[in-house]
């Protein structure tokens, strides 16, 4: 008889070296509350530490519900949570919110294993050429690994999104807007990736669906503390387009979200430069303008822009 899914993993990771994994035993009781795809993991192995735990599986024992989701072990440093639909969320540090990683454990699971793997070789050993010399992951095998996990959980968000970025970085910009898109198709919810899109569609001159996607990465994140962010950004578009009314509408609901973005702007721009960040600066200038295109501090501040330079030093 075929092996389940989790099964087959537990076979796949008996077969490296001792010490490179730890897996507990089959778990012998479980809550009757846990989603399936959870349950079924720990009836083969009660927890677990992989690859020198770069994947780490609480006890069963250890796992808790917090708010809507069971808190079940860390990932590459980053915590990992189950829904009650089975699906899998990852806390990346840098993000605001979790992001939806896998579509149930045992795909998760299958696609970080075979994620992982591709830095070690037979012997337990790191691959050569892995890492660069200071010692950051190799773009190549960070993309090999993406995809990899892409493979074993096609419809995850986390993974496309992430490679998407990466793409981004390399200057394949149709690539990554085509991944883009079927993120938000499968993950409407997912306002970062829907301005991530809309500045990939700027960037390749389409304003029009640019303008589209900012509106709806707004309207995927009411009431969050960055909404009128959102909002910002698509009356920046609208601006950009000649499209005074349509400008005015998004500013307005950019102030209805925040009625002090205008001056989060400035004081963040102002801070910027003070860094020597032009560019940082630069584009709160742009949202600031395009919410409140007559302001006078608005207009100092692109006067102070535009002029080469100034009491911060060179602004180019």
């Amino acid at each position: 008889m075929e092996p389940d899914p989790v099964s087959r993993i537990a076979r796949e990771l008996e077969r490296w070296p001792a010490g490179l994994h730890e897996l507990g035993e089959p778990a012998t009781w479980l809550p009757p509350e846990w989603p399936a795809t959870l349950a079924e993991v720990y009836r083969t192995f009660d927890g677990a530490r992989l690859f020198h735990e770069a994947i780490e599986l609480r006890p069963a024992a250890a796992v808790a519900r917090e708010g809507e989701r069971w808190a079940i072990g860390t990932a590459w440093g980053d915590d990992l949570e189950v829904d009650d639909a089975g699906r899998v969320w990852r806390r990346e540090a840098e993000a605001d919110e979790p992001t939806l990683d896998g579509t149930s454990l045992p795909r998760w699971l299958a696609g970080a294993v075979d994620a992982e793997a591709l830095l070690f070789d037979r012997d337990g050993e790191f691959v050569d050429d892995a890492f660069d010399d200071e010692g950051d992951l190799s773009p190549t095998v960070d993309r090999a690994r993406l995809r990899a996990r892409i493979k074993r959980d096609p419809r995850a968000a986390g993974p496309r999104w992430t490679l998407a970025r990466r793409l981004t970085e390399d200057g394949d910009v149709e690539a990554a807007r085509d991944l883009l898109e079927e993120v938000v198709a499968d993950a409407p919810e997912l306002a970062w990736a829907w301005l991530d899109l809309a500045r990939l569609s700027e960037r390749l001159g389409e304003l029009d669906g640019a303008l589209d996607e900012a509106v709806a990465a707004a309207e995927a994140a009411p009431g969050s503390e960055h909404e009128a962010f959102f909002w910002s950004h698509a009356a920046r578009l609208a601006a950009s387009k000649g499209d005074e009314a349509r400008r005015a509408d998004l500013a307005g609901k950019a102030r209805a979200a925040d009625p002090t973005v205008v001056a989060s702007y400035l004081a963040g721009a102002d801070d910027n430069l003070a860094a020597g960040d032009t560019e940082s600066a630069t584009m709160l200038a742009e949202l600031a303008r395009a919410i409140a295109p007559k302001d006078l501090s608005v207009l100092d501040l692109i006067k102070r822009l535009a002029t080469p330079t100034g009491p911060t030093g060179p602004t180019g």
